[in-house]
């Protein structure tokens, strides 16, 4: 009998893709995984002595060794949950992991994580992910048996409506693509390119539509700029040294003049054409398809992702968490933008965490960003140079704890406290 991870595995790339195109059977097919998964594994938990010992507890006695503040099997429960995806304790567990991750190259002298990458998806534009989901269509089409060719054809012709649908249909190959995408991406590009030694990574899904990304933190090669920086006397000597390195080896910008006003997403529909559907190779004016790329990738538009909730009173302006400003209006998005700057500068925003900024002479809205990353990764690129004003030989713990939970709130999902889940433990129990 096969295991039941291989007869999901069949079921999901079944030769017509009909069970991969019914959403609720894919949400059915990873919900018997997960039970099948924590029943063997709550199996042992429960029969092995080892755990609960030869005489297993009743609900009275349990309540009994919580009231004398034993709280052995609680804390037994909450490591078995480690293994269950999503809980609280499998988010801690990974949290734990990115810092002792953190802490291990600190140990062995390759200094503190030094960029924070993020990478998202532009899946209904990719070229070679359109071939594959052209490929997937035919294949679905031959074994119906349909003299009918209509999505492989419209696929071909890079129709925008035909490929939309497609990735919706066959989520599994678009995230095998990204996924392989990506770590070719770094281990050869960001490897030579970015100079990043050592990197970490965790994929995330967007809320909504459920759009694939992935958090990147990277150490760089002999520490990059923070020699250079520990050594800079002044303010402005050290903000010279991060811009230097900054233009210099990540090619990073804030300031061209773009039409701010791009219609991208309705013209692209009729014309099937972005310049994210264009490979670099096929680029023939690299200044244009910056350009270009910048007005389809890295434009802000504030909205409730990033302001928040809307005030239901619609009293209180809310305020961009990426500095992007504050509502003129009670919920109507209407934020000014990124103040124009003249020079590079060093700012500590909210949580006190120090950020690098780019001179900002012509927009308001364009994301701080690597030209070189953006041109060769031809979607959505955010990079951030992490700033620490300890040696780099010796570096402070506490501003290596302060900068990883910055990136822990983007990279990890939030969970509740260790209090407040034997808290939740409890009352199940006492109910």
């Amino acid at each position: 009998m096969h295991d039941i991870r291989t007869w999901a595995q069949h079921l999901s790339r079944y030769c017509d893709g009909r069970f991969l195109s019914d959403q609720l059977f894919t949400l059915y097919i990873f919900n018997v995984i997960q039970r099948h998964d924590n029943n063997t594994k709550g199996n042992f938990f429960y029969y092995d002595k080892n755990w609960l010992g030869k005489d297993l507890p009743t609900l009275d006695e349990l309540k009994e060794q919580i009231r004398a503040q034993d709280f052995t099997y609680i804390s037994k429960l909450r490591y078995f949950a480690q293994q269950i995806r999503g809980s609280d304790m499998y988010w801690r567990k990974k949290t734990s992991e990115l810092q002792s991750w953190i802490d291990f190259h600190v140990s062995r002298q390759h200094g503190p994580p030094t960029h924070f990458v993020t990478l998202t998806c532009a899946e209904n534009w990719w070229p070679d992910l359109r071939f594959i989901m052209a490929d997937l269509e035919r294949n679905a089409e031959r074994e119906r048996n349909s003299n009918e060719r209509n999505n492989s054809q419209r696929l071909d012709n890079s129709d925008f409506v035909a490929m939309s649908k497609a990735v919706r249909k066959y989520p599994l190959y678009v995230n095998e693509y990204f996924m392989k995408r990506a770590k070719i991406f770094m281990d050869e590009f960001a490897r030579d390119v970015l100079e990043l030694e050592y990197y970490w990574g965790r994929v995330e899904f967007a809320s909504g539509r459920g759009q694939i990304h992935l958090h990147i933190l990277g150490i760089a090669k002999d520490k990059a700029y923070l020699n250079e920086f520990h050594r800079a006397q002044s303010e402005d000597e050290k903000v010279d040294v991060v811009r230097r390195y900054a233009e210099n080896v990540l090619d990073m910008t804030a300031d061209i003049e773009i039409d701010e006003h791009h219609k991208k997403l309705d013209e692209y529909k009729l014309t099937s054409s972005s310049p994210l559907g264009i490979r670099f190779a096929e680029c023939h004016d690299r200044n244009l398809d910056h350009i270009h790329l910048v007005q389809d990738a890295m434009l802000h538009g504030c909205n409730d992702y990033c302001l928040g909730p809307e005030d239901s009173k619609q009293q209180k302006c809310r305020e961009c968490r990426f500095g992007f400003g504050k509502e003129a209006t009670p919920n109507m998005r209407d934020t000014p933008g990124k103040e124009h700057i003249n020079n590079a500068t060093i700012k500590k925003d909210s949580r006190g965490v120090e950020h690098f900024l780019m001179p900002r002479l012509h927009s308001r809205w364009i994301v701080q960003h690597s030209k070189t990353l953006l041109q060769t990764w031809r979607a959505n690129a955010d990079v951030q140079l992490l700033i620490y004003r300890s040696d780099p030989s010796i570096p402070d713990v506490g501003e290596i704890e302060a900068v990883s939970r910055y990136c822990v709130a983007y990279a990890g999902k939030r969970y509740k406290t260790t209090k407040q889940e034997i808290d939740t433990i409890q009352n199940v129990i006492f109910r």
